[in-house]
């Protein structure tokens, strides 16, 4: 048997319908988003404290990838982790009767981090991407027309129950659609910090008494991330001399 839900009152409706205010719409990088500190906000706005639920269904790390100097393959301490999530919101009207509930997912990534920042970061990137995709079907409110290259005029525009249905058409007036964007930030690579040397280092190679004090020097660029090309080719020269 279907459980019994309740409905909108016919204000909550005409809100839903309206275009979002351009006040929430964020830019970034050419696409339009909605952060998910407003999306939260404005479940609030429109259902009350206690009017909603935000459940996190499933979480799942898929990955940590731990990174290597591209020269030497020594590890790092930067680590590339991915989390994916399930989420689910579920709204009630004013009579605390459920009306609705929408699950949605997303995977996240952090990338050249720590391994605990890592982790931190992709799994509530994961479950904020996750929350924002739920939301959209609630409408324009709460995003869904900016998945058409970032329309800000409503979308939805009209429904034919829960508040005075539109005359004609419930479709008229909608703008053509032109592409499902992409309406989340789009995480570019981190540029990998530059490799510090210890300060006189060619002087130190350059005087490398022995075979055995090239090891060590050589052992210790490695552990060190500094293993560079030039470091190597230094290591080379000074190895000819002493031979």
């Amino acid at each position: 048997m279907t459980e019994a839900r309740g409905a909108f009152t016919p204000k909550q409706v005409q809100q839903l319908l309206a275009p979002i205010t351009t006040a929430r719409v964020l830019q970034a990088q050419g696409h339009s988003h909605v952060s998910q500190q407003d999306i939260t906000a404005h479940l609030i706005r429109m259902f009350g404290f206690g009017g909603f639920d935000i459940e996190v269904l499933d979480t799942a790390c898929l990955f940590e990838d731990q990174r290597a100097n591209p020269t030497t393959g020594a590890l790092l301490p930067k680590w590339d982790i991915a989390y994916r999530a399930m989420v689910r919101i579920t709204v009630r009207n004013p009579d605390g009767i459920t009306v609705a509930f929408y699950d949605n997912g997303s995977t996240a990534t952090a990338q050249n981090q720590s391994r605990g920042d890592g982790h931190d970061l992709a799994y509530k990137s994961a479950i904020s991407l996750s929350i924002k995709r739920a939301a959209i079907a609630l409408g324009d409110q709460f995003g869904l027309s900016l998945y058409n290259k970032g329309q800000m005029d409503a979308l939805v525009r009209g429904t034919m129950v829960g508040a005075v249905a539109p005359a004609g058409d419930v479709q008229d007036g909608i703008k053509q659609q032109v592409s499902l964007g992409n309406d989340e930030i789009e995480h570019e690579e981190p540029k990998p910090e530059p490799v510090k040397m210890p300060d006189g280092w060619l002087d130190v190679v350059k005087r490398a008494p022995s075979m055995d004090a090239l090891t060590l020097l050589h052992s210790d660029a490695v552990a060190g991330g500094y293993a560079t090309p030039e470091y190597m080719a230094a290591l080379t020269a000074r190895k000819g001399q002493i031979q």
